[in-house]
């Protein structure tokens, strides 16, 4: 590696884990803040609360990451730009690409390591402070905001459900599906309405349908008025659930549901699954689509308040780049575009972009 490469990666990860700490900090902060009524009502030992934001920590990272290094990235040519190096490493016979290129390796460096980190410690961290949270906050559901798109297990059975209440305690438009002991789908039921009474969940306007191994139906479905759902979370635990195949599954467990969804003809879940799926693809590689994106713009930063400057530009790409990717998302899952482009609209249109603008650059 040259001593230049060297000068500006060692200049780069500098900032990158100042800004990095300092999001981090700030995050503790307003979360405490925000939680502090339930915190003080609660009680928990100091321990519990420090372990819970430990239990955190992955999932702050992981959602700050890519625009720390932004702004580490900006800040970094700013200065250099400041000080007319990047000016005298291009009169040496330098390009801007060859000039960018340790910087693309190193974004992708950082995002292979969230990928890592996403696969291996996302789940079981978000599962710790989840169980913290429900042990130690009990909150007054009646005013909590309804719930969309809820994905989740109870004990062998699997529920996607379209909105929950938990002003109601009711599950509405409801999908169950029973697994045997050898793992496959033996059982479908269609539930209107699925509503908490007396310590159980009773779900009303039910269809059922038995399953072959291949997930076609066998048979004529049976309908009831009324059946008990087997669902062993209450309606203030439901609260903390969290869709276990897209926000926090692993790859390979979300391929795993895709291939049942795809063998029980699930299509408008499927669907939604493949938006999730390659969403967790791209979501760490946004450290590299980012810089890729902001990489001309940070060669052009010459203002004496470099670090003023860094943190506007920074803040406009990442919002450009949110912005993007929330439509994109939300478009694939109502069915205007592809799945596949929900998640790969904002990567691919900051990287045609950035790398032409770095190519026009004179």
């Amino acid at each position: 590696m040259r001593i230049l490469d060297k000068y500006i990666l060692k200049s780069i990860t500098r900032a990158y884990l100042f800004v990095l700490a300092v999001t981090i900090g700030l995050y503790f902060i307003a979360d405490a803040f925000s939680n502090l009524s339930d915190i003080l009502q609660a009680k928990p030992p100091i321990g519990a609360v420090v372990k819970y934001y430990l239990f955190m920590l992955p999932l702050i990272i992981m959602q700050t990451s890519p625009y720390a290094l932004l702004i580490g990235v900006l800040y970094s040519f700013g200065e250099l730009n400041r000080n007319n190096e990047v000016l005298t490493i291009r009169a040496s016979g330098i390009s801007l690409v060859k000039l960018a290129l340790p910087v693309f390796f190193l974004a992708f460096t950082v995002s292979a390591a969230a990928l890592f980190a996403q696969e291996t410690l996302l789940a079981g961290s978000q599962k710790g402070a989840e169980e913290l949270k429900m042990k130690f906050i009990k909150r007054d559901i009646s005013h909590s905001r309804d719930e969309n798109k809820l994905a989740f297990h109870s004990g062998d059975t699997i529920f996607f459900v379209e909105r929950f209440s938990p002003k109601d305690k009711t599950l509405y438009e409801s999908i169950i599906f029973n697994e045997n002991d050898k793992k496959n789908i033996s059982r479908r039921m269609m539930c209107k309405k699925i509503v908490y009474r007396g310590k159980k969940w009773v779900g009303e306007d039910i269809y059922e349908y038995k399953l072959d191994s291949d997930g076609n139906m066998l048979g004529v479905p049976s309908q009831y008025k009324e059946k008990i759902i087997e669902l062993d979370e209450k309606p203030d635990e439901l609260i903390f659930k969290k869709s276990i195949y897209a926000q926090f599954s692993s790859l390979r467990n979300l391929k795993k549901e895709m291939r049942r969804l795809k063998k029980m003809k699930a299509t408008n879940l499927f669907s939604d699954m493949l938006v999730d799926f390659n969403y967790k693809i791209s979501q760490p590689f946004a450290h590299l689509f980012l810089i890729i994106g902001a990489i001309p713009l940070a060669l052009e930063i010459k203002k004496r308040k470099a670090s003023l400057s860094s943190l506007g530009v920074g803040f406009l790409c990442g919002f450009l780049y949110y912005f993007v990717n929330t439509v994109s998302v939300n478009l694939a899952k109502t069915g205007v575009i592809l799945p596949i482009l929900g998640a790969w609209t904002a990567p691919l249109f900051f990287t045609g972009a950035g790398i032409t603008a770095l190519l026009l650059i004179k």
